[in-house]
């Protein structure tokens, strides 16, 4: 039992995986933490573009 918890303890296999998912999980926090303010200039700027050429079409 010794050498089976010790080698689980010392296997590194799947650690890159692990900090690549971590890594995932707070790169989609930080955006969707970011969202709210981004989403109104956002939908502002294809607004006005639309109501442009609109405008222009007329």
């Amino acid at each position: 039992m010794k050498a089976l918890v010790r080698r689980f303890v010392e296997d590194r296999q799947g650690a890159t995986a692990i900090e690549y998912s971590l890594i995932a999980v707070l790169l989609a926090g930080a955006l969707l933490a970011a969202w709210p303010s981004f989403y109104e200039g956002f939908m502002a700027s294809w607004t006005n573009a639309g109501n442009v050429i609109k405008n222009a079409v007329k």
